[in-house]
């Protein structure tokens, strides 16, 4: 019986519809997956610290957070990996969102950051300390692994053309996640190597793997693997990017890409 070596989901917008759930059928074809001893991975945008209730709710181990950034162990309570960003070009970045009248968030595998006027996102829930407080431009940062700052609520055209004219591809990756928001990584971090680097690290063969995105950030995710599946509803460059059009978010997309890839149907509830 022919199975993919490992599936990576992106969440919002691909694996959680509109109501932020996962669906019946992909539920329970995950657990299928588990069963057959196929690894699922949430591959993410999302902070470690915004993923821990699905990861819990569908009993993964993996997850791949902040666009490739850091690689999470829940199992284990460890990180297999991390991409950390230059504190002063971090400080340059925050001043310049500053001076921009942006929102922005900063990630950090152990706290979580928030200019003023940002309400922390419910997924977050963060626990004591898990909240680092105000950030401005004048944070002390001395300590913080600094995975990701992400500008939310803006004129997100604006900040990424600007953004790029300030910062070369040497020191940040720069990509849009979701409408109005805008990604800051370390040089060198997205998803798709995020694959690459914890496929080489567990032995999995790209081609035998199945991912499934929806948005700009998810790009380079889908043109990594051998099977790159992207809801109807996603952007249209991720559709451009992807093997295969599922169904739309909240629609169980990734029941119907595995049935596409593997039309056998071993993994069905």
């Amino acid at each position: 019986m022919r199975k993919p070596d490992a599936v990576f989901c992106d969440l919002d917008g691909s694996l959680l519809g509109p109501d932020k759930k996962v669906g019946e059928k992909d539920a329970a074809t995950i657990r299928r997956l588990k069963e057959l001893g196929v690894p699922v991975v949430i591959c993410t945008g999302r902070p470690i610290l915004g993923v821990r209730q699905v990861v819990k709710e569908l009993g993964l181990d993996l997850a791949l957070c902040s666009n490739g950034g850091c690689c999470y162990d829940f199992s284990r309570g460890e990180l297999l990996f991390t991409t950390e960003m230059d504190h002063n070009i971090a400080r340059r970045l925050l001043t310049w969102l500053e001076k921009e009248g942006a929102f922005f968030l900063l990630h950090a595998p152990d706290r979580i950051f928030a200019s003023f006027g940002v309400t922390m996102p419910a997924h977050y829930l963060l626990e004591g300390e898990e909240n680092g407080g105000l950030l401005t431009c004048e944070t002390p940062l001395e300590g913080v692994r600094i995975l990701k700052i992400l500008a939310i609520r803006c004129e997100e055209s604006a900040i990424l053309r600007k953004g790029k004219e300030l910062f070369g591809p040497e020191e940040l990756t720069i990509c849009s996640s979701e409408r109005g928001f805008v990604d800051f990584n370390p040089p060198g971090v997205n998803k798709g190597a995020g694959i690459r680097q914890l496929a080489d690290r567990m032995g999995w063969r790209l081609e035998e793997i199945l991912a499934l995105g929806d948005n700009n950030n998810d790009l380079p995710m889908l043109e990594a693997v051998g099977m790159g599946a992207a809801p109807s509803s996603g952007v249209p460059e991720a559709r451009a990017a992807a093997d295969f059009i599922t169904t739309a978010s909240g629609q169980n997309p990734l029941t119907t890409a595995i049935e596409h890839f593997f039309p056998t149907r071993p993994f069905g509830p």
